[in-house]
Order: C-alpha cells, then structure tokens, then sequence
C-alpha cells in the first residue's frame, strides 16, 4: 500500500474511533442545562426536566414518561423532532440569541436559517444568487468533449445539471477514467429531481453533509480547507471544524479537514487535471474502507440517488 493510501486509511480509521465518543456538543448543552438548574435554586435533573417540559408546552407532563424526550435530548440518545421543537427547547433553557445559534448549527447540525418556496427576502436572494455562481463556475469547467455531446443531444448545461452533477459525484466513488466526458443517461428518479432541484435554489431543510457535497462537486479542483469552511458558513452553516460532530456522532469535520490538507499537500503545484485525478482516487480508497466497515455518514459523496447503483 502507498503512503498516501496508507495516511488515507489512517485519516477513516481515527475519525471512525473518534465517532465512539460522546459528542462535545452534548457536553456544550450539558453545561447549559446546568446553568439552568442553578438559575432555578440548584434543582434536580428530574425536576428540571419537568419545568422545561412546562415551558415549552405551556402545561404540566400528564404522566412521568412525558419528560423522557427531554432527558433523552439532553444526554444524545435522541434529537427534537423538528427545528422548531429545538429552538423552543433552546429557548425553555434561556439560551442567547448566540447560543440559540449554536444549537442549531452545532448540536443540530442545520443552517441558521430555512427558505421556503417563493420567499424573496434579502438574505435568501444574497444567498441565492451566490449558489448560482458556483453552479455556473461549475458549468464553466465541463470538459469541451462533454459540452458538444450535450449540445448535439439538443440539451443545454443548465438544463443537464444534475445529469453532469450526478455523474461527476458518481465518478469519485467509482473512479472512471480521467477523460470521461459521457455524461450519465438522464436520472429518471423524481425523487431526485425534485430533491437537487429544491437544494439548489436553497429551499427547505438541507442538510449540513448535502451542503458539503454540492460545495466540493461544483469547487473542485479549486477547493481547500479554508473556502470550504467560509462557503459553508456564508450558507449559514457552522463553519468546518474538527470537534464539530454530525448528529450521529460522526466526526465528517476532521475527516474532511484532514482529506483536504493532505489534497493541498499532494497538489500544490500541480495542474488541475491532476488534481482531480488525485481527487477522485483518493476519495475511492476511502469510500472503497468505509463502505467496508458500514458506514454511510462520512461517505460525502455518497447519496440516496446513488443506492443501488454503486452500493
């Protein structure tokens, strides 16, 4: 095995021992509930338990089991059920409008902010409009050979989108050959169609890790650490960091960030062919071990569309 192969495997192995580990998260909410005991005469868990029950749902628990869900968000068995029951749980604690932000985006690991279809506020069109550069500096790097085979077929990029983005994800799992330049035969999926057309114009819940996946497809090769993190927190999404955790316990932070350090390392200088190359490779040894060891968190290129026909 190569040393690069070698530190690859090295990079899964640490982030899948790390991923045993309770979450900081929890212990950052930990910390909180305890201030919310001492705030309230230093009273018991079971009893802080109920008093948060009571302010958030505005009535006493009918029955002890009630106030299990609480329990249960606070130690990391389970998560609210939605954004709203977390953000009324934030705010049942005494959050800050700071920490409130945190538990969205770290403990919850979502954006700061969810668009709805037809919502035409500042932020969403500043956001917008951002997205859709990326999408069209993506279109821009489709090779010629590609461009003609669309063309002929009387498609256009834009409207061949997630044809060229589901085969371009594809191809770092599978690792085609560097020239390919036949996009996939149209995805049929509707689920998928409306799922990336729907993220794509940032509406709704999309997750963090989905998030990540667009951003890489649409910026490699001219992707690193740094503008990862910034563009994931302009999409108000924490910014990548290596104790962050998914809700799961993953550690896709450090995974990525130490992915993407050793593509810096290894590419500094080269042409952005090469760099590709090494990207779609690298990648594949590290899907190839983690698809070995049943794990689909830290797979990030990996998605639903993909089921079935990759594994």
């Amino acid at each position: 095995m190569k040393r690069v192969d070698r530190l690859i495997i090295s990079i899964a192995e640490e982030c899948l021992a790390l991923g045993k580990e309770e979450r900081p998260e929890i212990g950052w909410l930990n910390q909180v509930y305890d201030r919310f005991r001492k705030e309230n005469g230093w009273i018991g868990k079971s009893e802080a338990d109920k008093l948060l029950y009571m302010k958030m749902y505005a009535s006493e628990p009918e029955k002890p089991s009630d106030t299990l869900k609480i329990r249960y968000w606070r130690t990391g068995r389970h998560l609210p059920a939605g954004r709203e029951q977390c953000l009324s749980f934030g705010k049942a604690l005494g959050l800050s409008e700071e920490e409130q932000r945190y538990l969205i985006q770290g403990y919850y690991d979502r954006s700061d902010q969810v668009f709805e279809a037809g919502q035409e506020n500042a932020l969403y069109i500043e956001r917008k409009n951002c997205m859709n550069e990326l999408v069209q500096e993506y279109l821009d790097k489709v090779h010629p050979l590609t461009k003609q085979q669309l063309y002929r077929s009387g498609s256009d990029l834009k409207h061949s989108l997630r044809h060229l983005y589901f085969t371009d994800a594809k191809g770092y799992i599978t690792l085609p050959p560097m020239q390919q330049t036949r996009v996939e035969p149209h995805i049929v999926s509707i689920n998928y169609e409306s799922e990336f057309s729907r993220q794509i114009k940032l509406v709704g819940e999309i997750p963090r890790r989905a998030m990540i996946r667009h951003l890489l497809v649409f910026g490699i090769p001219f992707i690193n650490r740094e503008l990862l993190s910034e563009r994931l927190e302009y999409f108000g999404y924490l910014p990548l960091e290596e104790t962050h955790t998914m809700t799961d316990g993953s550690r896709l932070d450090k995974l990525i960030l130490d992915f993407l350090k050793l593509y810096e390392t290894s590419c500094a200088g080269e042409e952005p062919e090469e760099c590709i190359l090494w990207f779609r490779r690298a990648y594949s040894i590290l899907d190839r071990y983690l698809e070995k060891m049943e794990n689909k968190s830290l797979r990030f290129f990996y998605f639903k569309a993909l089921k079935g026909i990759i594994g």
